[in-house]
């Protein structure tokens, strides 16, 4: 994972929003935290970011937070149509296959699907089929400290202390074992 670029929930948000609605044009709603459940066009996938727990494995080193965000997708259709059973199922799988590994075109780690099932624990949406799709991925929140924007060295030059600093160049090596010569390399 690149952890040069800062990203922001919002812009985390907005992408998986974006690509979810160009990969699923069928969607007549793609929406995080939509206000009134009872009133969306399906079908639909409603995104939520539910908890966000400190991965201190996957800490970069940088300054940054690393965070294993969870996210929920509410896959849901309505209770008309033929083989809506299926129908569901097979759109879950495909959302779901399509979430795993996916970075969102942004620095976040993979996207990993921990769980797609039925959610029966959303009365709002008692009037629908829903499932639901749980997955994690590491974001490293914050920005880099380490980033330098100054020039790559080409040579590493080894000095012994005592004989260190600008005055005692002449007794530093080259990494490749050569010796500083005078007004060059």
């Amino acid at each position: 994972m690149n952890a040069d670029t800062e990203i922001s929930l919002d812009a985390l948000h907005q992408a998986i929003l974006d690509q979810i609605a160009a990969a699923f044009p069928e969607l007549a709603t793609v929406a995080d935290y939509p206000d009134d459940r009872q009133r969306i066009l399906a079908p639909a996938a409603l995104i939520e970011l539910t908890s966000m727990p400190a991965a201190p494995d996957d800490d970069p080193g940088t300054g940054q937070l690393a965070l294993e965000l969870q996210f929920e997708l509410r896959y849901v259709v309505g209770f008309r149509g033929d083989n809506q059973g299926r129908f569901i199922r097979r759109n879950t799988a495909a959302l779901a296959h399509f979430i795993q590994h996916n970075q969102w075109e942004l620095p976040v780690e993979p996207a990993r699907v921990l769980v797609c099932e039925p959610d029966v624990f959303s009365p709002e949406l008692d009037q629908y089929h829903v499932w639901r799709i749980e997955w994690a991925q590491v974001v490293h929140i914050g920005a880099n400290e380490w980033i330098d924007d100054g020039e790559t060295p080409t040579e590493v030059w080894v000095g012994v202390s005592p004989l260190i600093g600008p005055e005692n160049e002449e007794f530093y090596t080259r990494q490749d074992g050569g010796q500083y010569e005078e007004g060059g390399t």
